[in-house]
């Protein structure tokens, strides 16, 4: 018997279209949820991943703690900044060679390696030498280092600056902005600077090495180079 209150078709259409549609929010919600949750995921492995590597590069730092302590007394140059350097350059890899032909735990050119031995009445390293030798291209970096601090009166943002992109490109830089305080203030801005990124994560490291107070007083190393 027909019912004067049985739904017509189309109100059954308009029913299942909103039952749809709430499976369909339904649906929409469950795939933001799993889509945050791989998200997350993913962005935790990342700092899991990260944190284990520089775990890894920490040690092998610390394991260079002999050369390290024969660079900073040598050259006068904080020890924890050397240690930050040194991670940066080469996660502490004493056979790391970069796609520009930088050698070493500092990262050497062979050119670079070559005048700071000279100046300091050392024979020319060979590149088995500055790549075999922890102890010898870390005096040579520490060196270098050292050498570009009192170039740039002790500005230790402008020296690594230096040390990371070479005193002649930092010169040009700073020659088309019109000044350090003006290439560096719109290379800050940009946020996107790799040199400066190089240059944060240099400190960044160089901080943590001393807030665990990793090297002692007794390395010959001024904290405030």
């Amino acid at each position: 018997m027909y019912s004067l209150f049985a739904p017509t078709r189309a109100e059954l259409r308009r029913r299942r279209t909103r039952r749809w549609l709430r499976i369909g929010q339904v649906a929409g919600l469950l795939a933001l949820v799993g889509l945050l949750g791989a998200t997350l995921f993913r962005a935790e492995s990342r700092l899991v991943v990260r944190a284990a590597r520089d775990l890894f590069a920490e040690r092998r730092v610390l394991e260079q703690r002999g050369p390290l302590e024969a660079a900073a007394a040598e050259s006068g140059v904080d020890i924890y900044l050397l240690a930050g350097l040194m991670i940066s350059e080469s996660s502490g890899r004493p056979g790391a060679v970069s796609n520009k032909g930088a050698l070493g735990l500092f990262q050497l050119m062979p050119a670079t390696a070559q005048w700071r031995a000279e100046r300091m009445g050392l024979p020319a390293p060979t590149p088995a030498e500055l790549l075999e030798d922890a102890e010898l291209n870390a005096r040579l970096g520490a060196n270098n280092l050292a050498w570009l601090l009192r170039r740039y009166d002790e500005d230790v943002e402008r020296a690594l600056v230096a040390y990371n992109a070479g005193p002649g490109r930092l010169k040009a830089f700073e020659s088309a902005a019109g000044g350090w305080e003006q290439w560096r203030a719109e290379r800050r801005a940009s946020g996107e600077s790799e040199i400066f990124a190089y240059v944060d994560r240099v400190l960044r490291y160089a901080d943590g090495f001393r807030r665990h107070g990793l090297f002692d007083d007794e390395s010959g190393a001024s904290s405030d180079s």
